[in-house]
């Protein structure tokens, strides 16, 4: 846009110094009994790197003897997902509590009894025993056999809208095979 045409302009400013530049201030080192804090300072102990740390993972020998545990999605970005989690519950799946297992999943996940089930970050830790897991698994795996078969079926019986055959006729009009010879020179021959 501009500065509108005929109106003037008034007298220009004059120019601005820049003042000296200042040393950067350097962070003090903290110094014992000058900062008092109730939750006590972090800072005096070596920060622990957790990079490459999966917070939800569950050691083998922290799983109670007979369960199977598993974390389901309650929520994505805070929208909550009640079919999804309503299909888990209908299989077995039971939200795990801070006071379940002797409270052993409680302080890892920094929950206190009566806090409700485990919660970390839209995912609900859920258990159920062994035995219902393995027959659920043996289940979902025939399914799967059932479907690859069937596939499997209809590929090699012509079963497909479009035959895999090799004596088909849409087959025999688009695989040929064409064979041509040609002279090649080889060096240091006469002809």
């Amino acid at each position: 846009m501009g500065w509108p045409k005929g109106k003037p302009r008034g007298p220009r400013p004059p120019s601005v110094e820049i003042p000296e530049q200042r040393e950067p201030i350097r962070a003090a080192a903290p110094q014992k009994g000058k900062w008092t804090m109730k939750a006590g300072a972090n800072w005096e102990e070596p920060m622990a790197d957790d990079t490459g740390v999966d917070r939800l993972a569950i050691p083998q020998e922290d799983i109670p003897d007979g369960m199977d545990l598993q974390w389901i999605t309650d929520s994505v970005f805070g929208f909550k997902e009640p079919q999804h989690r309503a299909s888990f519950e209908k299989k077995g799946w039971t939200p795990v509590q801070p006071e379940d297992f002797d409270g052993r999943f409680a302080a890892r996940y920094g929950m206190k009894p009566g806090d409700g089930e485990i919660n970390v970050g839209g995912l609900v830790l859920m258990a159920r025993p062994m035995p219902l897991s393995i027959k659920s698994r043996a289940k979902e795996k025939r399914e799967a056999d059932l479907r690859v078969a069937l596939k499997e079926q209809a590929l090699r019986g012509g079963d497909l809208p479009i035959s895999l055959g090799r004596d088909h006729p849409s087959a025999l009009r688009s695989n040929k095979v064409n064979r041509t010879i040609e002279r090649i020179e080889i060096p240091g021959s006469d002809e």
